[in-house]
């Protein structure tokens, strides 16, 4: 014989099946969440180090048109 779940029994099945499925959800963004606050100190990271070189390159800049400033003297 077949089971015929009351309605009563199919209510609490789904509320069931939807607590466990917005459990695994919020599970997967918390997960997401911390990537996210990872890629971000990361990104972070990068910009500092590109900030630095852009530094160093514009202080060897300034020695490369010194180095060139001298050799232009010296030609005349």
């Amino acid at each position: 014989m077949l089971f015929n779940p009351t309605p009563l029994e199919r209510l609490t099945t789904l509320t069931t099946q939807l607590i466990e499925k917005h459990a695994a959800e919020n599970d997967e963004l918390k997960v997401l969440q911390e990537e996210i606050a990872m890629l971000q100190a990361g990104l972070k990271g990068k910009d500092d180090e590109i900030a630095k070189l852009e530094n160093e390159l514009l202080e060897k800049d300034i020695e490369i048109e010194a180095i060139v400033s001298k050799i232009e003297s010296l030609l005349g």
